[in-house]
């Protein structure tokens, strides 16, 4: 049994699922891909109940980036992922060895270190404040390495360093769903940033397509 056949593959539902789903669809018989909600309280709530099969797990999907060298369709492998807890203490927890290895060999891209967030991180001013603790910024990472022993994190860059975003934490539900009507409203009151955002999203999701079919 190869290590790609032990292998169980987490993505946020939406597009980016269906992204990875169709780059996978390309083999034959395809590893568990499972799909999350947004956000690490959701996260934590939906994998805390469930028990896999799977030795390894790759967490794929979009994320931010908190570095000038990192720009929108980058893909990079996660070496670590950090979260400031509620006592402003930080913890880290590293990626598997194994796994990471065998991405670096098949995707030669890049390793940074992640940091994970209770909200989204929509302007530059947040991001150059989390800058000195990772390269890369997400909301999941580090609730599913809390939840398991053997994760590596594949991410591709959705929005730059320095880009300014339309602020859709108030679309986020607690179940880690994205509220249309709400996200539609954020919209239509910062449109320049929407363009920006929807912009960037096509451009990273075929990015995200492409890095799952190379997996595959």
């Amino acid at each position: 049994m190869s290590l790609f056949d032990n292998l169980l593959i987490l993505v946020c539902h939406g597009a980016e699922f269906q992204a990875v789903n169709k780059g996978f669809n390309s083999r034959l018989i395809k590893p568990k891909i499972i799909s999350l909600p947004i956000g690490i309280n959701p996260v934590n709530e939906h994998l805390k109940s469930i028990k896999y099969q799977e030795n390894f797990v790759l967490l794929i999907g979009l994320s931010g980036s908190l570095s000038l060298q990192y720009k929108v369709g980058d893909v990079v492998i996660y070496e670590s992922s950090s979260y400031v807890n509620k006592d402003k203490i930080i913890e880290t927890k590293e990626c598997d060895r194994t796994l990471n290895n065998w991405l670096k060999k098949t995707l030669n891209v890049p390793i940074v270190k992640g940091i994970t967030t209770d909200k989204l991180i929509n302007s530059s001013v947040e991001k150059a404040n989390l800058s000195s603790w990772g390269d890369v910024v997400d909301m999941e990472s580090f609730a599913v390495m809390s939840n398991f022993d053997c994760v590596s994190v594949v991410r591709v860059i959705s929005d730059n360093y320095d880009d300014n975003l339309p602020d859709l934490n108030s679309a986020i539900t607690q179940e880690g769903t994205l509220d249309n009507f709400k996200m539609s409203r954020a919209f239509i009151q910062e449109p320049l940033k929407a363009i920006t955002l929807i912009k960037n999203a096509l451009f990273s999701l075929k990015q995200l397509e492409k890095v799952s079919k190379n997996i595959a």
